[in-house]
């Protein structure tokens, strides 16, 4: 009897600490019937919209397409899952999808092949989406076409919204754009007494002034979103009366960090690039 006990708490124990699936864990269709692993999003902000082409919320291609455009360059993808389970507004084979997607609305970022988000068999990325069991995250109800989920760098749910909200929301754009990367390298740190910023952010240099009077030894590096070193800013001793200055015109667009190490204190400032 004991040993049986003893079995039944390992197995709980072990059902209990199972890792927690991923969106990355998943793999779907694309709408030309290529699979796609979505691993390969690893590292890349997604937002994953349910879509129809005869539903009054449509023309909201529109502004997921512009969206794509102006928030790619920051390491986000949308991907977008056609689905004909709300009232038959996407009854088409996926070659008529993808030729009105393109031809109508210029859509390029990724289409899938068409599922299910609600009807039975729900497609088992949608089942991620839409169960906490799944996602581990919170439970979701797909209500209608082009609801949106949001999904981070490490393929963990983020965020549901349903088809009321659109695309380029700030609360969304504020998540792409100001969010510091769950994989990153790099996370953002201030000091009150260290350094200030004082040039625009984005903007084409980097200005810095310090807080202290007494000269203190810095080296100011600026490195990638993943942690990878770009340049060097500044080495040596400095205080108040000497700005420091950096010109960052030639960067691509997308998120930085800056990090100044001094004697015994670092801090870290993000930056965004913009072209």
């Amino acid at each position: 009897m004991k040993t049986i006990y003893t079995l039944f708490i390992f197995c709980l124990f072990a059902i209990t600490t199972k890792a927690q699936l991923t969106f990355h864990d998943y793999s779907a269709l694309s709408i030309d019937h290529d699979t796609i692993n979505l691993s390969q999003f690893y590292g890349k902000k997604v937002m994953v919209v349910n879509t129809a082409t005869y539903c009054s919320y449509t023309p909201q291609f529109t502004a997921l397409e512009q969206l794509y455009t102006d928030y790619q360059q920051y390491g986000f993808e949308i991907i977008g899952f056609p689905c004909n389970d709300f009232a038959g507004q996407d009854p088409h084979s996926d070659s008529a999808i993808n030729e009105f997607c393109t031809g109508t609305y210029g859509v390029t970022f990724p289409m899938m092949s068409k599922v299910k988000t609600v009807a039975t068999p729900i497609d088992p990325v949608y089942q991620w989406l839409e169960q906490a069991s799944l996602n581990g995250v919170s439970n979701a109800t797909v209500s209608w076409n082009f609801n949106k989920f949001l999904i981070d760098e490490a393929g963990h749910w983020v965020k549901h919204y349903t088809q009321a909200t659109v695309p380029n929301d700030s609360a969304i754009i504020h998540w792409i754009v100001d969010t510091p990367s769950v994989v990153s390298g790099i996370k953002e740190h201030a000091v009150d007494n260290l350094i200030e910023m004082k040039s625009a952010n984005p903007g084409s240099s980097i200005d810095f002034v310090l807080k202290n009077t007494v000269p203190q030894n810095l080296n100011i590096n600026l490195y990638n979103a993943e942690g990878r070193l770009i340049q060097s800013i500044f080495s040596g001793s400095a205080d108040d009366s000497q700005p420091i200055h950096s010109d960052v015109s030639s960067l691509a667009s997308g998120i930085y960090f800056v990090r100044i190490i001094g004697k015994g204190v670092q801090q870290t400032l993000k930056y965004v690039a913009v072209k």
